[in-house]
Formats: structure tokens, sequence, C-alpha cells
């Protein structure tokens, strides 16, 4: 069965970015908000802030916005979808 995907709501992505702190929710380090702020794409790859999970699509989890946290793009992609 395969899952459909949608854009974030850019809203959703600002109230979760301000409820936070500006912080990862894994790491606690601070999240590039725009790739102005980093000096190489590289870095903006790894820093920007994404949208999780926090209890997996793929193991049940929902879009609702208990479920849902912002992490860096690199911390995202070492949890997988582990929770």
């Amino acid at each position: 069965m395969s899952q459909s995907f949608k854009r974030p709501d850019s809203q959703l992505h600002v109230d979760l970015w301000e409820a936070q702190n500006h912080l990862c929710a894994f790491c606690g380090k601070t999240m590039l908000s725009n790739r102005f702020e980093a000096p190489h794409a590289t870095v903006w790859a790894r820093n920007r802030a994404t949208i999780d999970h926090i209890q997996p699509k793929s193991k049940g989890g929902t879009d609702r916005r208990d479920n849902l946290q912002l992490v860096h793009a690199r911390c995202n992609k070492i949890k997988g979808n582990r929770f």
C-alpha cells in the first residue's frame, strides 16, 4: 500500500518553528531558517528544518499536529522510521 505525501502547510512549519524555539527536537541545536544562513548548499541540505512524524506513518502515525516536530534533515535521516 502506498502512502500519499503532501507538501506541509507553511503555517504549520512556522508554528512548529516558534513552538520549538528554532531548536531541533532530536539534538537540541539551532536549525537554519533559510538557505541564505548557510555558507554552502551542503550545509543547508543537512541543517535545514524538516517535519518529522514522531510516530512514523509507516507504523501507524498520523499527520496530526501532535505527531509532528521539526528536526534537522540529517537528524531525520538518522532516525529513519523508528520512534
